[in-house]
């Protein structure tokens, strides 16, 4: 059986996201990838309570129509944003592991996949994180419920590195799962070229400009 689990995705404006992709996708092409993936994201795990994290009304409003909770807050950076919401989240759904997924990931169905194996498994104490391909970022991490409230957000450059030691000043022992789907996000122009990638973003952007 599925654990009961909630679903924390930190999301930017639809207009302002994928800013580094300018060089070789349109403003419209980088809008329908974004919105492609989080809806992707935020259907990934069936039976999540899914928080969608924003300070943006089009955001809030779409995590609304896909069923998920918007949590509006008023600071600035991934970071700030995450600590702020999580409390919200928790007095919402107490005692519940949290996962926190970045909305990017063009293959999210494997969330779902990766939780429905952990689950049984899963304790209050554990930790669970998947790192991008080049062990650099956190593209998912999975917190037990006995230290959410603990938890400190350490996104940005060195971001796995820095939450696997977190862990460690914890007292625990994370579990890092290398997965080749979920490593896959669509940060830089280099990730598009990815053959995997490359392959999805007929589905992801159908109306994609051409060179």
């Amino acid at each position: 059986m599925v654990a009961p689990v909630s679903l924390v995705i930190p999301m930017r404006a639809f207009d302002d996201a994928k800013s580094r992709l300018s060089g070789v996708l349109s403003a419209h092409d980088r809008r329908e990838l974004t919105i492609a993936c989080a809806r992707r994201v935020i259907g990934s795990i069936p039976g999540a309570d899914v928080f969608v994290v924003c300070d943006d009304d089009e955001v809030a409003e779409f995590a609304s129509d896909l069923s998920a909770t918007p949590v509006r807050v008023d600071v600035e950076g991934l970071n700030a944003a995450l600590s702020a919401a999580i409390p919200r989240v928790l007095v919402d759904r107490p005692g519940q592991t949290v996962i926190v997924a970045h909305a990017d990931l063009p293959f999210a169905e494997r969330l779902g996949d990766l939780w429905g194996e952990l689950s049984p498994t899963s304790s209050a104490s554990s930790v669970v994180i998947v790192p991008d391909a080049e062990h650099d970022g956190s593209n998912v991490v999975i917190i037990g419920s006995d230290l959410v409230a603990r938890w400190c957000f350490l996104y940005g450059v060195g971001s796995f590195r820095a939450h696997v030691a977190q862990a460690r000043d914890l007292g625990v022992e994370p579990l890092v799962v290398d997965d080749a789907m979920l490593s896959l996000d669509l940060d830089t122009p280099r990730d598009l070229d990815n053959p995997s990638i490359a392959d999805q973003l007929d589905r992801l952007i159908p109306n994609r400009s051409r060179p």
